[in-house]
């Protein structure tokens, strides 16, 4: 039940299933493109400003430490505080605070002293050996940095921390005179990482709606008519040919519309054709499509049938054309149903007679099951009709089977496909012999037919054409 639901759904819409499964996998391959490749290089260039800006901050801090520290007069004083002012009123984002220390002597022990800066946090962290160590080895005013774990009573913060030691050249030898720390916190470069991701997701998804909706809409105005085809096409394999699509898409589609329109009407010709054309005659065509039409025929085994409208000449004197037309018609339309029924083929409408052959093993029984069906449904049609006050009709019907000529017959401008033989002669003649509501068939057929059913033996039939006289049966064919 689901699995058949799901193609249910992709059948009315896996197009636009399919485009916006497209849009989506290519705004999901965007993003990671850019997560692997973007997003790292975009932290890399954060990370490089950020370490410039606190490189810069603390070299200028320094430099005024240094004059404080050296000469300890109050102006330098001032203009250390001055500057540890301004910086922590320019919020740098991310900068935690900095630390300013002087180092000290107490007989041999050497110490830092805290003597400035700003930031809670920052003011009373320990110093470790580690940081110690360097800086009483360092012989240059670089800036390096290290990680560094602020820990709190309630968290634990993660920082990039600068140092900067002091110095004072003194006799050829750097003498130190303190250093200076900065603590930059590392949520500030993933906080903007989170805000250029959170950009990208949220345009990512705006674009992924209105794409989604594009499609949709784009999709349905692709599908509609995709589906219109489809059913007009499911219409014709159940014979449908009253179909015509009105698709304006000015596109391809619209154009694959347009040589729909095209084969239907040529499958109409070729129904109205059919109408025409004989089976047998249409399985000739499609034999010798890729050969050129002649004249000549082979030899087959069939069996005919033969069923003329009887007093078809007063008829015509009564009824006016149009009336006839209709009269025959309609009889010639029962026979037709009946023997296409049956498999049988009409070769063809003479006047007011119907030639239909039939082939194969059984094609004896099958056209005596026809005749007899033919008569019944007329007893049947009659009763109607004369209720109705309408003309009715009998039909005489022959059936004989033998060897004949089957092939095109006429000239190499007009042909016609048929059946040439004693037993179509054969047939003619039996049928003319039969009265309106019967039923005559000759010896050989009969007995070829194996039919079942109730039958008279008339007398010996003397048929134009035929040398020897005819053994023929009268066939049962009222309704009971």
């Amino acid at each position: 039940m689901i699995r058949k639901t799901i193609k249910e759904l992709l059948y009315r819409g896996g197009l636009k299933l399919k485009l916006i499964s497209f849009v989506f996998v290519s705004i999901f391959l965007a993003i990671s493109v850019q997560n692997y490749f973007i997003i790292p290089f975009i932290k890399e260039n954060i990370e490089k400003k950020a370490f410039e800006v606190s490189s810069t901050t603390i070299e200028r801090i320094s430099d005024f430490s240094s004059f404080a520290l050296l000469e300890r007069t109050y102006e330098n004083r001032l203009s250390l505080n001055d500057a540890i002012e301004r910086l922590k009123e320019s919020h740098i984002d991310g900068l935690l605070g900095i630390s300013i220390y002087e180092r000290q002597k107490n007989g041999q022990k050497n110490y830092f002293q805290y003597i400035s800066g700003f930031g809670e946090k920052v003011k009373d962290l320990p110093l470790e050996k580690g940081l110690l160590k360097y800086l009483q080895n360092c012989k240059t005013e670089h800036v390096t940095y290290d990680t560094y774990t602020i820990k709190t009573p309630t968290q634990s913060i993660e920082t990039y921390r600068f140092i900067r030691p002091i110095l004072y050249k003194y006799k050829g030898e750097n003498i130190l005179l303190g250093f200076t720390l900065l603590y930059y916190d590392k949520k500030a470069i993933s906080k903007i990482i989170d805000q250029v991701l959170n950009y990208i997701y949220t345009i990512a998804f705006i674009i992924l709606l209105l794409s989604t909706l594009y499609v949709y809409f784009i999709g349905t105005r692709v599908t509609k008519p995709i589906l219109e085809i489809t059913k007009a096409s499911s219409e014709i394999t159940k014979g449908n040919l009253d179909i015509h699509l009105d698709i304006h898409t000015n596109d391809e589609i619209q154009n694959l519309a347009n040589h729909f329109n095209t084969m239907v009407n040529w499958l109409k010709e070729k129904d109205k054709l059919q109408k025409f054309v004989s089976n047998s005659t249409v399985d000739m065509i499609k034999k010798s499509s890729h050969e050129p039409a002649a004249l000549g025929g082979e030899y087959r085994n069939m069996t005919f049938l033969f069923c003329d409208i009887r007093d078809f000449t007063s008829l015509n004197e009564k009824k006016t054309p149009q009336e006839v037309i209709e009269i025959v018609n309609f009889y010639f339309s029962l026979q037709a149903k009946i023997i296409k029924k049956n498999k049988g083929d009409i070769d063809k409408f003479i006047g007011d007679e119907t030639m239909a052959s039939f082939s194969g093993e059984d094609a004896s029984q099958r056209a005596l099951q026809s005749a007899i069906e033919i008569q019944q449904t007329i007893q049947k049609e009659n009763i109607l009709r004369k209720n109705e006050n309408k003309t009715t009709c009998q039909v005489g019907i022959g059936i004989s089977k033998g060897q004949v000529i089957v092939g095109n017959v006429g000239y190499d401008d007009h042909m016609d496909y048929t059946a040439i033989g004693l037993a179509v002669n054969m047939t003619s003649r039996l049928c003319s012999y039969a009265k309106g509501g019967e039923i005559i068939i000759d010896k050989k057929t009969f007995a070829h037919s194996g039919y079942k059913c109730n039958y008279t033996l008339t007398e010996p039939l003397s048929l134009k054409g035929i040398t020897n006289h005819v053994t023929a049966y009268s066939i049962e064919s009222k309704v009971s």
